[in-house]
């Protein structure tokens, strides 16, 4: 085993430091969750701040337009824009701006796919740097070949340090939004499972696209190397030890907000909870069975579930924030 050029604490400073700033807790909030069934169960059930009676789905549609820079573009193509911007003036924002417009452009025209699930995985994005405090080390984006069409793959390649075990974490993210919770968790474990069992070659690529574009911003050269080490399934010990582990953003139509409109506004978002906490076990339990149909453990899945008044309503938000 060669020898680590960081300590395991440094190790994971220096990775957590990648991690960019989310503006998750203004707009979504977490509700804690234990189950006896499942133990080692990790979930992460979420919902979009109310306002009134309704979720505040434009708000979060425009904070996620906002991230589209960091999710598209590499952590030195930004530092290059502000350094341009700064060296011929202050005021100056050009290269900032034609860095936004770019990773903007990236994103699917409207109508090219009513399906488009390019919001949810922007969100899982955001949810895996701001919870598991794993940052984004390739953007998929930034490797389109032609807007309309979607990419392919993990929606998302993520990396930690498990002080622990002494190794590498790799976080594949799968985003599914669908109008129900057994058809997304179906459709995500499905695609997990292509993973998992390295089918056609699926998990292979991901490890090449994460070993020839990896963006790891200032990380130290010998640092990197010594990262990468847990990436080559053939030369070398570490890739034994490497963790790999699945983020899976759940997105569907709730029926608990249709139950809101005779309820005093005082306690629209307790009543709203009362029903979202007595579900908790059966998403869990469904999740587990599909998961463990197509062969996944779920100790090694992150699940964040998000229910949502409507998917639709959810993707023509974040179309008209990307438009606007």
């Amino acid at each position: 085993m060669q020898d680590e050029p960081l300590s395991t604490g440094s190790l994971v400073d220096k990775i957590s430091s990648i991690v960019d700033p989310h503006h998750i807790n203004a707009r979504i909030k977490r509700v804690d969750f234990s189950s006896s069934k499942q133990p080692c169960v990790r979930a992460h059930f979420l919902y979009p701040i109310f306002k009134g009676r309704q979720p505040t789905m434009e708000a979060l549609a425009k904070m996620l337009v906002k991230e589209i820079t960091r999710f598209c573009a590499t952590r030195e193509d930004r530092r290059k824009a502000i350094r341009q911007d700064a060296a011929v003036g202050g005021l100056e924002t050009g290269a900032v701006e034609e860095l936004v417009a770019t990773a903007r452009s990236l994103f699917m025209a409207p109508g090219a796919d009513a399906r488009s699930g390019e919001g949810g995985e922007l969100l899982l994005y955001a949810l895996i740097e701001h919870y598991l405090r794993a940052p984004l080390i390739v953007s998929k984006m930034r490797l389109k070949t032609n807007r309309n069409m979607p990419v392919h793959g993990a929606d998302g390649l993520h990396a930690a340090w498990c002080e622990k075990t002494n190794a590498l974490i790799l976080y594949f993210g799968e985003s599914k939004m669908h109008q129900s919770f057994a058809s997304a968790m179906q459709d995500a474990a499905e695609s997990v499972a292509a993973l998992v069992t390295n089918a056609e070659g699926r998990l292979d690529q991901e490890l090449r696209l994460i070993s020839n574009f990896h963006d790891l911003g200032d990380f130290p050269e010998e640092g990197v190397e010594f990262l990468l080490r847990f990436l080559n399934p053939f030369e070398t010990e570490e890739a034994n030890r490497r963790i790999d582990r699945f983020a899976i953003l759940v997105g569907f139509d709730y029926h608990a907000y249709g139950k809101l409109a005779d309820v005093p506004l005082a306690e629209v978002e307790e009543s709203f909870l009362r029903h979202y906490k007595a579900a908790m076990e059966r998403k869990v339990d469904t999740a587990h069975g599909h998961l463990t149909r197509n062969g996944i453990e779920l100790e090694n899945v992150d699940l964040f579930i998000f229910p949502v008044a409507s998917v639709e309503e959810f993707r023509a938000k974040f179309q008209e924030a990307i438009n606007g």
